[in-house]
């Protein structure tokens, strides 16, 4: 402490006050700040080697030992959003209440499975244990549910929520989830002394039950800290740990027991929590692995700041005290300068691209965390002058779409909500339009204006725009899913707009031709389109303009960028260095990838 950061004094303290019982029954609290294990101080129950018993926190490990599987190739992103039943074969889904197959793990892992399940029933299968072995316990809990609906489908914190998903890893992992967790991550970050209940199915208990040193908490939150990586070696894929440890489901201020005064705008994750603590007048966002009676790994990115508690209170006030004590022992007006510089890209975003190193020739998730979520992110572009970057997302909390915006000022990029999406937004090249299919806002001094219409040539019912791109020229380039979803073409002739009409069939050809992009120079057009001899269902296909001033034969983008999920909504940044596009797994899974945009010149025939 002290010359490795926090103030001394203030946490001596807080650990002297705790030793006294001022705060409840805590067993250890821990603080490592930049890696680093500043603090250590053990109380009551608690032994440095001696494992603590975790309840809720267990649920944070099963979470991370989902991930493991994904990155070793036992699961994939794409399989979070599958039916979790389709994983287990010892079922029998004639007898499943209606609905069953809508569990996935992204739901049981957000506690939204939308099982539910009567006390009589609760108190029926504990006398009856043997029906719960194995899988069993899967058809059991699915033979006396509720039906299972959109509405059932809500946020309930319940314990059989991570049973079913230690029930998928079981089954997808050789040999069983207990000696997967224990040689594929326990074993790997050093982890020997420990315990894991065993469940009445026979599988490691997903909800509760393991057992861990406090300075081993400091492990599973360091592997977290880092993206998933351990010594170097990528145990859990980043994009994993950034959905799983960020905000999935919003939840009141009045609906958790560890918001109050300087703690607020709880979140869940994949059986992580999230919050804001407010020390003055700075807003720290946290991520943390909690369980009931006080064992917490809480990190406060923006400090690269960590805090590991233990203990036995079942009132306890942690996140309060936190937020209360330590951070402000972290922070000074000359830490807060530092602090500054070692934001981290979940909080503070500083250079070009938002601070993302660039990509090669191999498409990447452009902002993993930030911009691409485990929401469905979509139609990014920024500004000519490269200042200002926009894309919409569809919160998987609410189902609604918002325009989100991210501005440069002093370098530093901060992001804001401007408006419901409408359609997919596009931006002219001069930056003074923003097209929003049939509709556009003009720039002024402060901001948009109030959404316009394109007039009677476009704002008609026969005429169904997603998306709309303009060429510096004035060309403007539109999809038609009202008119057998084809592309359509309007240029200006001496200043006077031409109808909008379908281009030819190297462009519109195939069941499904959408989200255009024409470069401002006129020179290509990109759009999504399904054909017969595409790579995937819908993929990217560029065409050239002719010398003529026709457009070329369609190409199809090639393996790199199409996949067998759906590519779309392609677009290339202002100075023309990279092709930003969208690749969607699932209609609850869609993410911004970006790649060099020299992969149009390999393209262009010569």
């Amino acid at each position: 402490m002290g010359v490795d950061g926090g103030n001394r004094d203030v946490i001596n303290k807080l650990a002297q006050e705790i030793a006294a019982g001022k705060h409840g029954s805590y067993d250890s609290l821990l603080i490592a700040h930049k890696g680093k294990l500043l603090f250590e101080s053990y109380y009551a129950r608690g032994r440095v080697d001696l494992p603590h018993f975790q309840a809720s926190t267990t649920k944070a490990y099963t979470n991370l030992a989902i991930g493991r599987a994904i990155q070793m190739g036992y699961l994939t992103m794409a399989d979070l959003n599958k039916p979790l039943i389709g994983f287990l074969n010892n079922l029998d889904s004639t007898r499943f209440v209606e609905g069953a197959n809508k569990i996935t793990l992204h739901k049981a892992m957000t506690m939204r499975s939308g099982m539910r399940i009567s006390e009589e029933q609760r108190e029926e299968l504990n006398q009856n244990p043997d029906q719960l072995a194995g899988q069993g316990q899967v058809q059991a809990y699915l033979e006396r549910s509720a039906p299972i609906s959109e509405d059932s489908q809500s946020f309930l914190y319940q314990g059989r929520d991570p049973q079913l998903v230690m029930q998928v890893l079981d089954a997808v992992v050789p040999g069983t989830a207990k000696d997967f967790i224990k040689t594929e991550l326990l074993d790997k970050v050093g982890i020997a002394d420990h315990g894991w209940r065993t469940d009445v199915s026979g599988l490691p208990s997903g909800p509760s039950g393991a057992r861990m040193t406090s300075r081993d908490m400091i492990k599973w939150g360091m592997l977290a800290r880092n993206k998933g990586k351990w010594n170097g070696e990528q145990l859990i894929p980043e994009r994993f740990i950034a959905r799983s440890t960020n905000s999935i489901v919003r939840i009141g201020n009045d609906d958790i027991f560890f918001t109050g005064n300087n703690v607020s705008n709880p979140g869940y994750g994949y059986y992580w929590w999230q919050a804001e603590m407010k020390v003055g007048d700075r807003i720290y966002f946290t991520r943390s692995a909690q369980g009931g009676g006080g064992q917490y790994i809480i990190l406060i990115d923006a400090l690269d700041l960590m805090v590991v508690t233990t203990g036995h209170e079942r009132d306890d006030k942690t996140m309060q005290i936190t937020a209360d004590r330590i951070l402000p022992a972290f922070i000074n007006q000359t830490a807060k300068s530092r602090a500054d510089l070692a934001m981290t890209e979940a909080t503070e975003l500083r250079g070009p691209y938002l601070g993302q190193i660039p990509p090669g020739s191999t498409p990447k998730v452009f902002a993993p965390g930030i911009v691409s979520t485990e929401h469905r992110d979509f139609s990014p572009f920024f500004s000519p002058d490269m200042k200002e970057f926009y894309f919409t997302r569809k919160n998987l909390g609410s189902d609604k779409w918002s325009l989100i915006s991210y501005r440069s000022e002093n370098n530093r990029w901060r992001e804001s909500v401007i408006r419901p999406r409408v359609w997919r937004p596009n931006i002219s090249p001069d930056g003074k339009t923003m097209h929003l299919g049939k509709y556009y806002m003009e720039r002024t001094d402060d901001g948009w204006s109030e959404i316009k219409s394109l007039g009677p040539m476009f704002d008609r019912e026969d005429l169904g725009i997603m998306r709309l791109s303009a060429s510096a020229s004035g060309t403007y380039v539109l999809d038609d899913y009202k008119g057998d979803n084809v592309i359509r073409i309007s240029t200006l002739q001496d200043g006077k707009r031409e109808e909008p009409r379908a281009l030819g069939k190297e462009i519109n050809t195939g069941r499904l031709n959408a989200h255009p992009f024409i470069a401002p120079d006129d020179s290509y057009l990109i759009w999504d389109g399904e054909r017969d001899e595409g790579v995937g269902g819908i993929d990217l296909w560029i065409s050239f303009k002719q010398q003529d001033g026709s457009w070329g034969e369609a190409i199809n983008m090639g393996p790199e960028i199409n996949t067998e999920a759906r590519e779309a909504s392609a677009y290339v940044t202002p100075d023309g260095k990279y092709l930003f596009f969208n690749r969607t797994v699932s209609p609850d899974e869609g993410d911004i990838f970006w790649v060099d945009a020299q992969v149009i010149e390999n393209l262009r025939p010569k």
